[in-house]
């Protein structure tokens, strides 16, 4: 009886530990709306950017490490613009690099994309690929494909109808391989 009560006692110091915030709390200011989203860390880099809206093919690339570069190019004919994330990352030994671009948060979209295309640069091997609709659900195959011989996802011509959440895509670095 004697661990219960000081489980008690314990849980009721973790609680009364807990700050609350109230609205009144809040700044009418926050949170700043000029500012985005961005965060670089060894092996992590993650920026908020604005995709741009209009005829022909806008692209957003980043680079880590100076090594592995990751380009999204799409093309979003009219809209509201829509704030997404970019996210590109390595593995602790640099064997392997990724990439995410995708709609922070569970808002719908009403964004139409005629085309998107997720290309990786500096690596020589593509591992996996995915491009989603709704934020946990995957596109049709028939909509879009994975090519590993141009290191990209990309939406099909006449095939893809528009709505993309969130591409995603693994890859290997390029290795010297020396002579034994």
């Amino acid at each position: 009886m004697a661990s219960v009560g000081k489980m008690l006692f314990v849980f009721l110091c973790l609680v009364s530990s807990i700050v609350f915030v109230t609205p009144d709390d809040i700044p009418e200011d926050w949170p700043p709306k000029d500012e985005k989203f961005k965060y670089e860390a060894e092996g992590l880099y993650s920026e908020d950017f604005d995709l741009e809206i209009g005829k022909g093919l806008k692209t957003f690339e980043r680079n880590l490490d100076d090594v592995f570069t990751c380009r999204l190019s799409y093309e979003i004919p009219k809209g509201e613009t829509e704030t997404w994330r970019f996210t590109l990352n390595t593995a602790a030994d640099k064997s392997s690099y990724s990439c995410f671009a995708e709609r922070p948060g569970p808002t719908k979209s009403d964004l139409n994309f005629k085309q998107f295309k997720m290309s990786l640069i500096g690596v020589n091997e593509i591992n996996y690929g995915e491009a989603y609709g709704a934020p946990s659900v995957p596109l049709p195959e028939e909509e879009y494909k994975l090519d590993k011989d141009k290191m990209e996802v990309a939406s099909l011509p006449g095939k893809f109808k528009g709505h993309v959440s969130r591409l995603f895509a693994v890859a290997l670095l390029h290795r010297l391989h020396e002579e034994l």
